[in-house]
């Protein structure tokens, strides 16, 4: 698996600069696959309704985090593509969901817009094919306190899998991620030992907000669980996704949708969490794919968790490679020779927020060892 170590004492977009130079070709390969992705799963029809979505996505960062604007404008730079490409490679999974007519599009609210009822308007496409399957669950072991998930999406995302180290800087502290190439991250632990991890959901009220992966990376600029909260809270969030924050004291689950915010975890002894809402209103703004295997995924982790409690990083990754259930299964592959898109484990990344250490790798998890790292 691809480790980029971004160096201390560098600007954004000199880490944007070094992150494209370094995977240029993988970069380019990517939006191109969930560039055509869009065209397939969602409303769009053609690739200039993909890039023009794209495109507007651009504003809304640079309002939202002027630094991780030029670390992504760094990445486009570096990989030689245009910034919209670059978007797509980070919020395929909102982006798809918007709606292709630019009339339709409305800002994405924050926690604090009273005109959220009111905001946007959902792309009304088919998302049969695109059930993505990630499972998330968190447990406080002997050894410390655990945030683990799968990250399950199309499997022609495997080969681009990788882990990003960001040091220390004016944001926050350092941190490492779960990612892909051209992605500034999707799920990981910083210094402060506040972790963060995510499922998508499919939202049938999407708006125009920001590339998801940067509120990730600012949810990781926090300094506790509680703040990381807050962040997400107020974040223009476009789409469906579950965010998980924890560190040593406090764990909170939030689910979003185009236009809703829902606190649906407070603390515990342990939480899971898959591909549909617990929340009723953000369910009546969310669709579950018939192929999901979202229901079947979260009953065998609530299962799971009451029949043993997680002893420590090692079990936990064990689980994350369970393939109790095949096909059906925390762990699994419904690609196939007809269908290479279908939806795969392409990652995990596991964390004891207590100890600082992080598992992670690349592709199918199950009986594969984890590379390991430290905080």
């Amino acid at each position: 698996m691809r480790v980029l170590e971004l160096p201390a004492g560098k600007s954004p977009r000199e880490w944007g600069l070094i992150h494209g130079e370094s995977y240029r070709s993988e970069i380019k390969a990517l939006s191109e696959i969930r560039t055509y992705l869009c065209t397939k799963v969602g409303s769009f029809k053609t690739r200039e309704q993909v890039m023009t979505a794209a495109r507007a996505h651009l504003p809304v960062l640079e309002r939202y985090h002027a630094g991780l604007h030029r670390e992504l404008l760094g990445i486009a730079e570096g990989a030689g593509v245009p910034a919209e490409d670059i978007v797509v490679a980070n919020h395929y999974t909102d982006l798809r969901d918007l709606d292709p007519d630019p009339a339709s599009w409305r800002p994405a609210p924050t926690r604090d817009d009273p005109d959220a009822a009111r905001a946007g308007k959902g792309a009304v496409a088919s998302h049969s094919g695109s059930g993505d399957g990630c499972s998330v669950f968190y447990a406080k072991s002997p050894t410390g306190r655990i945030v683990a998930q799968t990250w399950d999406m199309h499997a022609t995302a495997i080969p681009y899998v990788m882990v990003l180290r960001v040091p220390a800087s004016d944001d926050g502290p350092e941190a490492t991620l779960l990612t892909v190439t051209g992605c500034l991250g999707m799920a990981g632990m910083n210094g402060a030992r506040v972790g963060v991890a995510i499922n998508n959901l499919l939202s049938t009220d999407a708006t125009l907000g920001v590339v998801w992966p940067a509120v990730v990376r600012r949810a990781l600029h926090q300094p506790t669980a509680i703040a990381a909260r807050d962040v997400i809270a107020g974040s223009p969030i476009g789409s469906g996704h579950h965010y998980f924050v924890a560190d040593r004291t406090d764990a909170f689950a939030i689910e979003s949708s185009g236009t809703r915010r829902k606190l649906v975890f407070a603390g515990g002894a342990s939480y899971c969490h898959t591909n549909h809402s617990l929340d009723a209103d953000v369910a009546a703004r969310s669709t579950v794919p018939t192929t999901s295997t979202t229901h079947d995924r979260l009953t065998w982790l609530e299962s799971d968790l009451a029949r043993a409690p997680v002893r420590d990083l090692e079990d936990a990754w064990r689980r994350l490679g369970s393939d109790d259930g095949w096909p059906r299964s925390i762990c699994t592959n419904m690609a196939t020779p007809e269908s290479p898109h279908g939806v795969a484990t392409c990652g995990a990344i596991a964390m004891n927020l207590d100890n600082g250490e992080v598992w992670a790798q690349q592709g199918f998890v199950h009986n594969v060892d984890a590379q390991k790292w430290q905080l």
